[in-house]
């Protein structure tokens, strides 16, 4: 599901922009989706965050994650990346979070299995979207940089999330975290003298209600949820997998033509997925250690 959500959003952006500015877009998704999980509290009871460590926690999700991360993703797109490249050059993510986890985790030491993995499974990414790679020109290299920077901060959060976040409730910490980034997006918007009217429609109301409640409400609370028993690392690899939904739903919903190389890449993808995370391909590494060890002497 959180696949297929988010897969969806990076095109959801792209027509969102062609009806908002890109900070005030954010911003709007950000505080709909807290006013939202902020009902969802009341409705359901749910505790609010208690500790120094879990408001301190909010606050760096808010800022880093809602704020820095999807103002980058925001103004790269706006700027000329393209949805698809957009997602794989955030399909970063999963080793920048392996690296991250590696120093904050000691359940998560960075493997060999695992680098193997992810190099394999961006390798397929690398194919399904060599033609945008190839049209990418130098005036979009900051874009470009905006969202691997972006990518850094998913790393950076996920981890942090993992880590102290064991004991937040999804919602409550969903609704503040949100509430932090969509304030901050608002003061950044005002910054940069964007244009603050009412979104036009279809375009930017409904790209901005679909993101916020599809787009954040559903997959924030979800993943969170899922962070407290996966792995960091293991939850990054979402991210290898967006860009493909991304061009098999520009296949099926769109007109795009489907290129024969990207189901190759997909399958490589799939299987970089699999030998990162299968206990039978963790033997195989271990074979290969001791084969190239040689026999003792």
């Amino acid at each position: 599901m959180l696949c297929l959500i988010w897969g969806s959003t990076w095109l959801a952006i792209k027509i969102g922009l062609e009806g908002a500015p890109p900070f005030l877009a954010a911003s709007l998704r950000f505080l709909l989706a807290s006013a939202t999980l902020f009902g969802a509290v009341i409705v359901t009871r749910s505790a609010l965050p208690r500790t120094r460590v879990e408001w301190g926690l909010v606050a760096f999700v808010g800022i880093v994650l809602f704020t820095t991360d999807y103002g980058l993703i925001y103004w790269g797109q706006n700027n000329g990346v393209e949805s698809g490249l957009s997602a794989i050059l955030f399909a970063t993510m999963p080793l920048q979070t392996a690296l991250v986890a590696h120093g904050l985790l000691s359940e998560e030491r960075l493997t060999l299995q695992k680098i193997a993995g992810i190099v394999i499974g961006f390798a397929g990414l690398l194919v399904v979207f060599r033609g945008q790679l190839a049209l990418a020109g130098p005036s979009e290299f900051l874009p470009m940089l905006a969202v691997v920077a972006a990518a850094s901060c998913g790393a950076v959060t996920t981890v942090a999330m993992k880590r102290w976040g064991h004991d937040t409730n999804p919602f409550s910490f969903n609704a503040f975290a949100m509430g932090v980034g969509g304030t901050a997006l608002a003061g950044l918007s005002l910054g940069a003298s964007e244009t603050w009217a009412v979104p036009s429609w279809p375009q930017g109301i409904v790209a901005i209600l679909y993101l916020a409640l599809a787009g954040s409400v559903v997959t924030f609370v979800t993943f969170l949820w899922l962070l407290k028993t996966t792995q960091a690392t293991a939850m990054s690899y979402i991210a290898l997998i967006i860009p493909i939904v991304a061009v098999f739903l520009g296949v099926s919903v769109g007109s795009e033509v489907l290129d024969p190389l990207a189901i190759v890449g997909a399958a490589m993808t799939l299987f970089g997925i699999y030998v990162s995370v299968s206990k039978r391909a963790a033997g195989w590494t271990r074979a290969a250690r001791a084969g190239s060890s040689g026999p003792p002497s």
